[in-house]
């Protein structure tokens, strides 16, 4: 996976065999962040770009020209884009690419896009790579009980010679530990990449996820009960449907161990809040959550103020510098359009059921 989003960075030498031309649908801001000096010369390089700056909208698009939505044959699209249903599709007679420059595509197409055979693309490959990221580091700084760490250090001004670095608790630490991982999803086998760097075991529940496949990644495949009743972190990488809401509710919560440690940087309905509340308040379980159920937690929440709580807001995936990654993955696969070569991540319809 890794290799695979390594090489389609990488800009495309291939002969370009057309000149699509493409419409960029960004806010202003956010087009700046997406796409730097590079991707915006490739850009340019491989595709006549219909206006000097990104639009923030399809109107503000037709308000420079009204013959330009017509002649649009590639959109590249990210958070924010108009939802391309068929009264904005019969607009665009000629649209053959959606290149979307985030990771889902659920808020912006619809199935009238794959019934006009617009090829559609997602940079979902190269947003999870933050997702992970956080998340691995999330799970080692857990364990090392590292933020209850920083709260004793900040309450004594200091520790006692010794006492931090010699911490005899069996609780700590990422040794010989048990990870459960819900979803073998592009995120997750990203994390279960990483996990293999510590001395521990790895447990995955996916009802998708076949046992030759799991002997491939290295893991074990478990229905959801046992995983949580053998973890010591509970780590949440399923997709936000009807099927996953409250995928861990109170009977799962009660099967964790004393101590274990609920990680989300998913969506905040595949976990109970109530539930989870509940093992919280009693101070049984520990929890880092990255995306709350709702979202943001009310200002009267008692988890602002758990000791066993971790909140951050909605950072782990893709921010500041590493928005360029989803920029330059967009550019790479419209360079692949104008090439003639197939999509490196296309979207199709029977996916929309399933992703994030």
């Amino acid at each position: 996976m890794a290799g695979k989003l390594v090489q389609a960075l990488v800009t495309q030498r291939e002969r370009t065999l057309r000149t699509p031309t493409v419409a960029v649908i960004l806010p202003p801001r956010l087009a700046e962040a997406l796409l730097d000096d590079d991707a915006r010369a490739r850009l340019h390089a491989a595709a006549t770009v219909v206006a000097p700056a990104p639009a923030s909208s399809l109107v503000a698009l037709a308000e420079l020209d009204d013959t330009v939505l017509a002649r649009v044959e590639v959109l590249l699209t990210s958070w924010g884009a108009p939802r391309l249903d068929a009264s904005v599709l019969a607009a665009m007679p000629s649209l053959q690419l959606v290149a979307h420059a985030a990771g889902t595509v659920r808020q912006v197409v619809t199935p009238d896009v794959f019934e006009r055979g617009i090829t559609v693309t997602s940079a979902a490959a190269a947003n999870a790579v933050p997702v992970a990221e956080f998340t691995f580091a999330a799970i080692v700084m857990c364990c090392k009980d590292v933020f209850a760490a920083r709260d004793r250090v900040r309450t004594d001004r200091g520790w006692r010679p010794g006492s931090a670095t010699f911490d005899t608790r069996p609780t700590i630490g990422n040794r010989s530990r048990t990870i459960g991982v819900i979803g073998a999803s592009m995120i997750g086998r990203l994390v279960i990449e990483r996990l293999r760097t510590l001395d521990c075991t790895v447990l995955v529940a996916d009802p998708y996820l076949s046992v030759e496949e799991s002997r491939t990644l290295g893991v074990e495949k478990v229905e959801l009960d046992e995983l949580c009743a053998r973890s010591d972190v509970l780590t949440v990488h399923a997709p936000e449907l009807p099927s996953t809401r409250h995928m861990i509710a109170a009977p799962q919560l009660a099967l964790l161990r004393d101590g274990a440690w609920v990680i989300n940087t998913a969506r905040g309905s595949l976990v109970d809040t109530a539930a989870l509340e509940a093992e919280l308040v009693a101070g049984r379980l520990q929890a880092l959550i990255d995306t709350p159920d709702p979202e943001p937690l009310p200002a009267d929440s008692v988890w602002y103020d758990l000791p066993n709580v971790v909140l951050t807001p909605h950072l782990a995936g893709s921010s500041g510098n590493e928005l360029g990654r989803l920029g330059a993955l967009a550019v790479t696969e419209i360079e692949r359009f104008a090439a003639g070569l197939a999509p490196l991540y296309p979207v199709h319809l029977r996916d929309l059921e399933r992703i994030a």
